[in-house]
This record gives C-alpha cells, sequence and structure tokens, in this order.
C-alpha cells in the first residue's frame, strides 16, 4: 500500500496514536505523518503509506492554516485548555480593535520561542518530557512566518462569575508555528495573559478538511483508506513535471543526475533551480529530481528520491 490518506484527526490523540492505529488497522509497517498536531487539536493529519514516506519532508515543508480560539485573562502551565490555571486576570475591557491590532503585529517574519510542551529534541530529550519532570530549560527562537492572522469573532463569556473576553481566529503559517505560544505571546502583548482553547487545523499543503477522512470509519471499514488513498504523483502536484525516454530512465533509477537535453518535454512552471517530478516516456512515475547549475551554468537533474522499481 503506497499513498497519501488525510485523517481528521480527533482530540484526545496523539498523531503518533493515528499512526499506531493505522498500523494495526492496515497492517501497514511503514506509516508516519507530517506536522504533529497536539492532542487536543483536530484536524488535518497528513499520513503518508509505504513508499509515501519518502516524500514527507517534501510534504511537511508546507504552508499550514488553523483555525481557533484565544481565551484572554486566563493563563495555563501548557498554554492551551488542557493544562493547570496558573493566572487570572481581567480581560472584559479588551476590545474588537485591540486584538485587531495586535492580530496585526504578528504578521510577518518573527521570532518564537518553542513552548516546553513541543516535541522538540533537545540534548537528545524531548521538551514535553521535561516538563512533566517539572523541568524549565532554555530554548532558542526560532524565525516563523505569520501571512494571514485574521480576526473572525470576538466576544465575552463568563466563567466563575467573571467576565473573559474571547477570539476566534483563522491563521495561515509556516511550517514549526506553534500556535498556542502564538495565543500565549497576543496575551502578554495585551498585558493580561491568554490560552488557547480551541485548534482545529483547516488546510496543510494542498491538502485540507474537505479531502480528509474519519478513523473511525476506517477502524468500521478498512476499505474507505484504500478508496481514499491519494497517489503519490498526485500529492507532489505543486511541483513541475519532466518526461525522459526509457535509456535515460535506466539511469535515473540508478541514481545517476540526467542532462537537460535528455528531457524530452516538460510540464508545470520551472524555474532554475529546485524540485521536480520525473516521469518516463509512458507517463509512469519515477520519483523526485531537483534542478541545479552544473560549473557550466546549464541544468542538470539530480536524482533524489528513487520510488519506482528498476
Amino acid at each position: 500500500m503506497d499513498g497519501i490518506l488525510v485523517i481528521n484527526k480527533p482530540s484526545g490523540m496523539t498523531s503518533h496514536d493515528v499512526v499506531a492505529e493505522l498500523r494495526w488497522i492496515l497492517k501497514e509497517k511503514s506509516i508516519g505523518h507530517t506536522g504533529t498536531l497536539d492532542p487536543d487539536a483536530t484536524g488535518v493529519l497528513v499520513i503518508c503509506i509505504g513508499k509515501a514516506t519518502k516524500i514527507i519532508q517534501f510534504l511537511d515543508d508546507s504552508e499550514k492554516i488553523y483555525e481557533g480560539t484565544i481565551v484572554f485573562g486566563i493563563q495555563t502551565d501548557s498554554m492551551d485548555a488542557s493544562g493547570q490555571i496558573i493566572k487570572i486576570s481581567d480581560s472584559s475591557g479588551l476590545t474588537c480593535d485591540e486584538i485587531d491590532r495586535v492580530f496585526a503585529s504578528f504578521v510577518g517574519e518573527i521570532l518564537q520561542t518553542p513552548p516546553m510542551v513541543s516535541a522538540i529534541k533537545v540534548g537528545g530529550e524531548r521538551l514535553y518530557k521535561l516538563a512533566r519532570q517539572g523541568k524549565i530549560i532554555d530554548r532558542e527562537a526560532r524565525k516563523i512566518n505569520i501571512f494571514e492572522f485574521e480576526l473572525a469573532k470576538f466576544y465575552k463569556e463568563y466563567f466563575d462569575d467573571k467576565i473573559f473576553s474571547k477570539a476566534d481566529f483563522l491563521v495561515k503559517c509556516s511550517r514549526g508555528t506553534y500556535i498556542r505560544a502564538l495565543a500565549s505571546d497576543i496575551g502578554e502583548k495585551l498585558g493580561c495573559g491568554a490560552h488557547l482553547s480551541r485548534l482545529v487545523r483547516a488546510k496543510s499543503g494542498d491538502f485540507s478538511l474537505k479531502d480528509s477522512i474519519e478513523l473511525d470509519d476506517i477502524k468500521k471499514d478498512p476499505n474507505i483508506a484504500y478508496s481514499a488513498l491519494i497517489d503519490i504523483s498526485d500529492a507532489l502536484a505543486f511541483m513541475p513535471k519532466i518526461f525522459i525516454n526509457d535509456t535515460i530512465r535506466k539511469r535515473f533509477l540508478n541514481g545517476v543526475q540526467i542532462n537537460d537535453s535528455d528531457v524530452i518535454s516538460r510540464e508545470g512552471e520551472f524555474e532554475d533551480v529546485g524540485f521536480l517530478r520525473v516521469y518516463d516516456q509512458n507517463k509512469a512515475f519515477l520519483g523526485i529530481g531537483k534542478a541545479i547549475m552544473n560549473d557550466n551554468q546549464s541544468v542538470i537533474y539530480k536524482p533524489i528520491k528513487v520510488l519506482a522499481n528498476q
């Protein structure tokens, strides 16, 4: 079984839990995912099966779109709703315009410090494991990009006889963005603190919720997974194509670079350098190549991931 499944991850499961379930249901050992979702989060989890595990790095680099809710005035130790409340402040006076302005201030390239509850390894240990031991260590801030940050709804609700401001949002961001940390940083900037109470990944690269299937449905009928399987080549549709003849085909499959003169046709938008899909003259998908400039300033294509059999 080779291909991609888009799962609507249920709340209460880790991304690894979903992979483990699918390995058992589908009787497939080679399964991985792109872009971890927190246990409380739901939405798009891209699952790669069989040979598709070889392209995870190319799918994981894509932009993400999230929808969620921020509660202002309540801070938790995990920055989300699963943590313990550590501080309560008055957020009743916040206005829609204030939140709009702060959201806008986070758009662009920014530095973000990963939360202690993240899966990043520091010194060989996952941060969340250190957090469970009550340890807090210094983390290096990372560059991320917030492409869009929209306030979808602003409202106020009672909690323990107090009024708290809440905001539903939509954010389009780069890989590696921690939305719970973003919510916490926004609350800090507003002076009242905040936590992320709801998160849904609506899109990851070209994959959206409308493409997704439910894990429970696969449990009931594993054939659903087979019918929903996305072809590896189709999952890489954002890459242009080149077609080569059968003589050159063997060279590519053996990991030997090919010349621009070996290409018999092309499809898509090409740049001087970059990744592309390689097909033979019969339109069979062979794998991923990379266009690079050699010392003579001519383009050559280096095999990166060979996915076809010899």
